[in-house]
């Protein structure tokens, strides 16, 4: 005989064996019991969940003719006629394939007849959302007031899309995920029949990859039986299913919230070159970002988090530097990535891409809390104070300097400094008041583009010098400035200077309130100057008093 599945081999026979479908179960056994077997069953629920399983195990439970405490005997003729599909009472359909009106007007003509040998005819369709409009009309009617010998169990993943006039007429059974201590529970057992043994890190890994769905479970742990290795590893698993470690996604996840590009596209170059699959990936690491939001939302997170407790050590220490609303953050950039992955072909750049964004902090923090991100702003000045800020320093374009907090002395002299660079840009603003000579050009270059609007703001306007590579616009109205402010106008200044200059410069539009007259100050300051020299010289102490 040739192999059979794991799946199909450990199918359950009778009501006991099915994992985690009590509520199912005791209302069925009671009903085969009491004889209250209604004409139409809907059974709804995930993949994987035993949803044909106890829809086959009702079918011979009720034509069985040596039925205890509910369950199909398994023995008898008509068990195992149904179970060898020699019997053809118990009919199963797959509405995937079989979804047009012809198919369900067959059904229809056929449920006249008795049963040959069992009890009841039962008629299992599966995936019956699949079923066209058509179809489903021509079924209301036989499913409403069918024949005493016939009953219909409907399986199906998406009951939301069934009509309401076929929902009305079935009793209906929502089937639950299988929680993972069960699946578990289940894939040692099967493992251990099988002359395997398999770790319990192991077991725990097929468990949650299988989403609450047994049959995928049991079919990886199939997969890593035929590793042909007589004890299965957590290792094992990774390999065949193609995940990374724990480990890993920790170290991506430090190296962004270091800010460490070369160490995160290090780390996805390893993971494309090992043949991992990056959408998985994505998916794990997005999981993870969700136990660090848990581990930063509750005290304690072992109690919701299903890891090792130095696993959910580490994330609360990776915690310590993330606010939550910049791992909300983060988890739906990388859900948008999740989705994008889908329809490219090329997924490895759409994930450096991603990660690099993360690593520049560059995400959408628009519908972050105005509190929260008040937060995040003081945090990023403490980091300024903390850590500094290249400067560059005047006359030397390559020097840098950092700004720290070390002592009043050094905050004052800082801000002096500051205060005297405000004054020489006024200065210097003042003195170039006249103009460059190239400005009539510029606009004339404006004018024969066509860029009448900004043309006519900029006639009664005066350019001005502030440095080697920035000039300022002096504005007589508000008007005019707040027009050739919008990036799209300035852009196009820009690009006539600099065609004129023939050099790179940046603009700025000033008022007529920005420029001041300094040349009786610049005359008092000299004053001042050789005053405090003289002061410094004979060490006399100087107060100056402006009013």
């Amino acid at each position: 005989m040739s192999y059979l599945a794991l799946y199909r081999k450990w199918r359950p026979m009778v009501f006991e064996d099915v994992v985690e479908q009590e509520h199912v179960v005791k209302t069925l056994r009671n009903s085969i019991c009491s004889g209250r077997i209604a004409h139409a069953y809907l059974f709804c629920g995930t993949r994987g969940t035993g949803k044909t399983t106890m829809a086959k195990i009702f079918s011979r439970a009720v034509n069985c003719v040596d039925s205890k405490n509910g369950d199909p005997c398994n023995q008898c003729e008509v068990c195992q006629g149904i179970l060898n599909g020699s019997l053809l009472d118990v009919i199963e359909i797959d509405a995937a394939s079989n979804n047009s009106v012809d198919d369900i007007r067959d059904i229809r003509d056929e449920v006249i007849y008795t049963p040959s040998k069992a009890r009841y005819k039962v008629y299992i369709i599966d995936e019956v959302h699949m079923l066209s409009t058509g179809a489903f009309n021509a079924l209301l009617k036989t499913l409403e007031e069918p024949p005493a010998h016939v009953i219909f169990i409907l399986a199906t993943t998406e009951p939301h899309k069934l009509p309401a006039t076929i929902l009305s007429r079935c009793q209906r059974f929502d089937f639950r995920r299988i929680p993972v201590d069960s699946i578990v529970k289940r894939i040692e057992y099967i493992a251990k029949e099988s002359g395997v043994e398999i770790q319990r890190e192991a077991s725990k890994l097929i468990a949650k990859l299988s989403d609450g769905a047994l049959r995928d479970a049991i079919s990886i742990l199939d997969q890593c039986i035929s590793l042909g290795n007589k004890e299965l590893t957590y290792e094992d698993v990774l390999s065949v299913v193609g995940l990374v470690t724990d480990t890993f996604i920790g170290e991506v996840v430090d190296a962004v919230k270091n800010r460490e590009i070369q160490r995160v596209l290090k780390a996805v170059d390893e993971l494309v070159m090992e043949g991992k699959n990056i959408g998985q990936f994505v998916s794990e690491l997005v999981m993870y970002y969700r136990n660090l939001m848990i581990c930063s939302s509750v005290s304690n997170p072992e109690e919701i988090i299903d890891a090792p407790m130095d696993s959910i050590q580490k994330m609360k220490e990776q915690c310590n530097g993330l606010e939550r609303f910049e791992i909300v953050a983060v988890i739906k950039e990388l859900s948008l990535l999740e989705a994008a992955l889908k329809s490219t072909t090329h997924p490895r750049v759409l994930l450096e891409t991603t990660l690099i964004k993360l690593c520049e902090n560059r995400m959408d923090l628009g519908d972050a809390g105005v509190l929260e991100r008040i937060q995040s702003l003081e945090k990023n000045v403490n980091d300024i104070m903390e850590k500094g800020i290249a400067v560059p320093k005047n006359g030397s374009g390559s020097s840098t300097g950092s700004l720290k907090d070390s002592g009043n002395a050094d905050s004052g002299k800082e801000n002096l400094e500051s205060e005297d660079d405000k004054r020489i840009e006024k200065k210097n603003i003042a003195k170039n008041v006249k103009g460059i000579e190239i400005w009539p050009k510029v606009l004339d270059e404006l004018k024969s583009r066509g860029r009448m609007v900004i043309y006519s703001h900029l006639l009664d306007a005066k350019l001005i010098e502030l440095g080697s590579n920035r000039v300022g616009i002096v504005f007589k109205n508000t008007i005019g400035k707040m027009f050739v402010e919008k990036s799209e106008n300035l852009e196009v200044v820009e690009e006539c200077l600099c065609e004129f200059l023939g050099k790179k410069v940046r603009v700025k539009c000033l008022g007529e309130e920005d420029i001041v007259d300094t040349e009786k100050k610049e005359e008092k300051d000299e004053l001042i100057e050789k005053v405090q020299d003289f002061a410094e010289k004979v060490d006399i102490p100087l107060n100056i008093i402006d009013e």
